[in-house]
């Protein structure tokens, strides 16, 4: 609760700016597992295969100017639950999980995202495309725990995203809605290894005013320190969802 609070403080620092207008969006919908993948140094996935849905919520606010830089804040709370067993040998943290053992894991990744774009192109139909760039406070927290063992990490660090967004209308009030924030792999793979936050869905513009939205997340990524003892962790997360914007 304390997490949403923050989000709450933060917007007043957005609000004033002439000649704007200020959105808040909300999402909603189901997160679904497609890889949750750890394994410790030159050893292979302990959790191949684990697997998890589970509701999803995000928090945005944004202050928009048409022909100028919009600039937003975002919140998404992650956190997600799993149980089931070590595939493979896991050597990490000075603990060691042997395949076949029963496992926990209680996975954390709440981010606090400030971003900003401006628009590169307009169309005459009302089609645009804005980039920019966010900074993300990214916190993850990783307990895994099995037959005697256990470790604990958390890491809190700030991460710079590309940020693009672009719409395409289809007449009748509807359009071709797409934001995303992402920052590729350099040393790895460009995808797997990077940080992804991708949405593209439907848009109606209401009577009232306001948008509705049915879509699709894809969040993923991941990092490899590639150091004795320590652990990899790469994701895949896609969700369905709605959201309303008012």
């Amino acid at each position: 609760m304390k997490n949403y609070f923050l989000f709450l403080l933060l917007v007043p620092g957005f609000i004033y700016a002439q000649n704007s207008v200020h959105r808040f969006e909300i999402e909603g919908g189901i997160i679904a597992t497609k890889n949750m993948e750890i394994h410790g140094f030159n050893q292979s996935n302990a959790t191949e295969g684990w697997s998890k849905s589970a509701p999803t919520v995000r928090l945005e606010y944004w202050r928009i100017q048409e022909n100028d830089w919009n600039y937003g804040l975002v919140y998404l709370p992650l956190a997600i639950d799993y149980k089931d067993t070590i595939k493979k040998d896991l050597n990490a943290k000075g603990q060691v999980f042997y395949s076949g053992d029963s496992a926990t894991l209680d996975y954390q990744f709440p981010t606090l995202r400030f971003s900003a774009n401006k628009p590169i192109y307009q169309g005459d139909d009302g089609s645009y495309i804005r980039a920019g760039g966010s900074g993300v406070v990214r916190y993850a927290k990783v307990v895994l725990k099995g037959a005697g063992q256990s470790f604990s990490d958390t890491n809190l660090i700030l991460i710079p995203l590309i940020n693009l967004e672009a719409k395409k209308p289809l007449g009748k009030g509807y359009s071709l809605f797409t934001r995303s924030d992402f920052l590729p792999g350099i040393d790895g793979n460009i995808f797997l290894d990077g940080l992804y936050d991708v949405f593209f869905g439907v848009r109606k513009k209401l009577n009232s005013g306001n948008d509705f939205d049915v879509g699709f997340r894809l969040f993923f990524g991941g990092y490899d320190p590639k150091k004795q003892d320590d652990y990899a962790n790469k994701i895949f997360f896609n969700s369905l969802v709605v959201r309303y914007s008012f």
